[in-house]
Order: C-alpha cells, then structure tokens, then sequence
C-alpha cells in the first residue's frame, strides 16, 4: 500500500459527517491483513468467546429463522469453503488479539478521522470483521456507538433508514441500551424501505451513518468480507445515558414521553440515574446466553450440521 492515508475524504463535504449517510473511498480492501490467507490464521487462532457464527433464513426477513453455531476442529481455508457454498454469517470480535496489526489500522483511521473533523475526539474506539456467504442477511436493527460499515471483498446492498419514529422505536431503543433486548428486535415493517436510502457496496468503499440509525444488509452472490469500527464521543456517550434512564424510567417506572435532550437539568438527572443504577448493583452485568445448535461443516448442506443445542455465556 503506497498511500499512507485510507480515507479519501474529497469523495464528500465532511461537515455532513455524522448527520447524514455517507460514503468514502478507502484503500484498506488491499491490505495483506484483510486477505482470505490472512483471515483464514485468524479464524483458527480464535478464542470461542470471540466470534459469534449464524444461519438464517436469506429468502425472506424472517428474524426467528435466525440461529446460533460454533466453530470446531476446522482450518481457516475449510471456513472459507463453508461460507462460499452455505448461508453462514461470522463476527470476529477481537482481532487484535491474535494479530496486533488491527489494532494499528484502527488506531490510523481514527487518527485520520479525528484530524479531519475538529472536535471529533472519540473516548473508545473498536474494530470486528464480518465474513458472509453469498445472500446472506443481516437483518433490521440499530447500534448503540457510531458505526462505520468497510467493504473488503464482494458487494453487498446496505438499507439506512431514518433515526426517528416510527422507523427508530425510541421503547426498543432503550431496551437495547439496557442491555435487555437484541439489537434485531426493532420492529421492522416492509412499507419502510420507502423511506430507505440504499447503498450498493462495493469493494475500496465505506459507509458512516447517523447515531442509531436502522439499517439491513443483502449480500450480493457472492462471498462478502468487510468490518465494522464503532466509537463513543461526548455527545454519543449522553445520548447513550439519556436512552439508558429513558429505559429504567419507562420499564422499572412506568413513565413515558420522555425526552431525549442531551443538555439540562434533566439530562444530568437521568446521567445520575443511570450512574447510581450501575453504581448500586441494580443493574448487574448481565452476559450473554447463546443457544448453540450447529456446527460449521464444509460438508454439509448450507455448510451447517445440526448438532445437540447447548448454552454458552459470554
């Protein structure tokens, strides 16, 4: 790579940065790390707890169709070949972990970010890897911290819908930022894709949108690799405070109307709220409980074989 800058911020005016979608140019899609060999140590360098794998339904937007796998006594290549004929979806969680490489890339795209955008100073920033079979879905549902969605390999169809009701539930919403709801429960209606801007992505291209805004995702045919980074600013870090409060004041309260405003007394009183629910042991870390069903199997239709289902936490 030649360039030592991965953003070519002339594609657009960054003062829409954050408040509209936007797409940029970027030139990680050639680096040696975002390779298939590259990918494929990794898959087998991976600790359970850092990846999730799925299989769906990916004729309809059928959410229950949804389920959860694991990974198991397989090389990286034979992976790949799964993914190339069946309906699989991968998240790999922590990269760096086994690759301090990622940690670098990260580390430049926000410093590139942040010495564009004045004021621009996220307080955490993290990186995962998707890999995903040809047609595969991702379906509705919003994200919590600022997403940036990197297309490496393939082409994928992104639906972004507006951050507001009806599209944006605001009772779901703070559900999710309880950490008692899925980010996929957002109720999702067919008649909202008329309100969608949709985005062909291809390879070389990145796709930021504004906070919490719904999206999907339609693979093209075709194996499709990307990632995804995800920060808190200031201004993300109330919004998630004030969801929070909204959540314990709506479910633990009863209350509703409630207000989103991020400055006031009435957002340091929820910012209080949620700090003092956390501080008191309330509200107790709560991990995951995943219902493990399959195992990735090259050699099975849709490259999945069903197996006894289990619990896993994380």
């Amino acid at each position: 790579m030649s360039d030592p800058t991965i953003i070519h911020w002339e594609d657009n005016d960054l003062s829409e940065f954050g408040s509209l979608p936007l797409q940029y140019r970027h030139n990680l899609h050639q680096h040696p790390l975002f390779s298939q060999a590259a990918l494929a140590r990794l898959i087998e360098n991976l600790d359970r707890e850092d990846y999730y794998v799925n299989t769906m339904d990916v004729t309809a937007h059928n959410v229950t169709s949804r389920r959860e796998g694991e990974i198991r006594g397989l090389s990286g290549q034979e992976v790949f070949e799964a993914v190339q004929n069946g309906h699989i979806w991968i998240l790999l969680l922590q990269p760096h972990k086994s690759e301090p490489g990622y940690s670098e890339i990260l580390r430049q795209i926000y410093e590139e970010i942040s010495g564009k955008l004045p004021g621009f100073k996220p307080k955490y920033q993290n990186m995962t890897i998707l890999i995903s079979s040809p047609k595969v879905q991702v379906y509705y549902h919003c994200d919590i911290p600022g997403q940036t969605l990197w297309q490496v390999r393939g082409n994928k169809s992104v639906y972004v819908y507006p951050n507001r009701e009806p599209f944006l539930n605001q009772a779901c919403l703070e559900r999710i930022a309880l950490g008692e709801a899925h980010e996929i429960s957002l109720p999702y209606e067919a008649s909202f894709d008329a309100h969608a801007v949709v985005y062909d992505l291809q390879p070389g291209r990145m796709l930021h949108w504004p906070l919490n805004s719904p999206h999907r995702i339609v693979n093209g045919d075709c194996v499709n690799i990307s990632f995804t980074t995800e920060h808190f600013t200031g201004p993300i870090r109330r919004m998630f405070l004030v969801n929070h409060a909204n959540g314990i004041l709506r479910n633990r309260l009863g209350c509703s109307s409630l207000s989103q405003k991020t400055a006031g007394f009435g957002f340091w009183a929820k910012a209080a709220l949620t700090s003092a629910y956390r501080l008191t042991g309330i509200q107790k870390r709560r991990r995951k409980t995943l219902r493990v069903d399959f195992q990735v199997d090259p050699k099975a239709l849709r490259g999945v074989r069903s197996i006894p289902a289990y619990e896993f936490r994380r």
